[in-house]
């Protein structure tokens, strides 16, 4: 299935994970652990996005097995066109009220924390499926930091992450 803009969903999370920075570092391996595919497949992809000339790939200087991708310049805009997209539900959740975003936040962590448990999926940097998250009644707290988090405290890509435990691969 391609998206309006020419691309599969698969094309769209690569390019949206690239324009994201680190973690991961822009290796096949780790987009493909990243996003719960294959090596193969994220190879795939990413010849199809180069071949659209929407990023470049480079093999690494010292371990030609290794190949980084990044973005083009038409890359870098598509991707705004993408985030731009996203605006719909940004406005949407915009309008409700601090508590309700924040009980939003809340239960849209837990369920994606119970699907990384389940192994529905391997891959969430939110606090509630880090190393250092914990959670005392209703209360959670970093560890790392040493802090008291509130639900608007609560990260969905934070770099300071560390999974549990590894889970089982999610499903293709």
């Amino acid at each position: 299935m391609t998206s309006r803009h020419g691309i599969t969903p698969l094309q769209a999370d690569l390019l949206v994970t690239l324009s994201a920075g680190d973690p991961p570092k822009p290796v096949v391996g780790l987009l493909a652990r990243e996003l719960g595919v294959s090596q193969p497949t994220v190879t795939d992809s990413l010849r199809a996005l180069e071949e659209k000339q929407l990023i470049s790939r480079h093999r690494h200087l010292t371990d030609a097995r290794q190949v980084s991708a990044t973005l083009t310049p038409a890359g870098a805009l598509l991707v705004a066109e993408i985030a731009a997209g996203d605006r719909e539900l940004i406005d949407a959740v915009s309008a409700l009220d601090r508590s309700r975003q924040e009980a939003l936040l809340e239960s849209t962590l837990s369920i994606i924390s119970g699907l990384v448990a389940s192994g529905f999926i391997s891959v969430a940097r939110t606090c509630l499926t880090c190393h250092y998250h914990q959670l005392d009644g209703a209360s959670h707290q970093c560890t790392l930091l040493n802090i008291a988090l509130g639900p608007a405290d609560l990260r969905v890509n934070c770099p300071d992450y560390e999974a549990v435990a590894t889970a089982p691969r999610a499903r293709e």
